[in-house]
């Protein structure tokens, strides 16, 4: 029932009649978009744009199974599909306390993210390295035991 003026199938005639929604997800739109965030994106768009993104995609599954086999190894529980084909480019880590971890891995530097109920979310990007990965997964062991 309440919805936002980018709902509207015309938002910049700013018609005060009943909405008359929009044939596209912005249908669901609630409110104003938040201008500025989409103009401080705006360079990391432009540096994706000139990557090949096959060849991304190819890293991060690499680094993702990198992670996968790092956490099998240290006996670490996943809650990540382990087919490529249905995980994006983050693996998750749930193991006891890792809320108090993710703090410690934070404290040092190392940038991942606690999701409750879930683990420590880690994304590594097109820039990141594979001893990048390495070290979070060996931070997290050592952290641990």
């Amino acid at each position: 029932r309440l919805t936002g003026w980018m709902a509207h199938r015309q938002p910049f005639a700013f018609d005060p009649a009943p909405i008359e929604f929009a044939d596209h997800p912005f249908r669901f739109l609630n409110g104003t978009p938040t201008i500025p965030t989409l103009y401080a994106a705006r360079p990391g768009l432009e540096i994706l744009a000139q990557l090949d993104m096959q060849a991304v995609r190819e890293k991060s599954v690499r680094q993702t199974e990198r992670l996968i086999g790092w956490a099998d190894e240290f006996g670490f529980p996943l809650n990540t599909p382990r087919n490529p084909d249905q995980r994006g480019g983050t693996v998750i880590v749930n193991i006891p306390h890792a809320e108090r971890v993710t703090q410690e891995l934070l404290r040092r530097e190392i940038l991942v993210d606690y999701r409750p109920g879930a683990g420590i979310r880690i994304s590594p990007h097109f820039y990141n390295t594979d001893e990048e990965c390495d070290r979070v997964m060996h931070a997290i062991r050592e952290i641990t035991t």
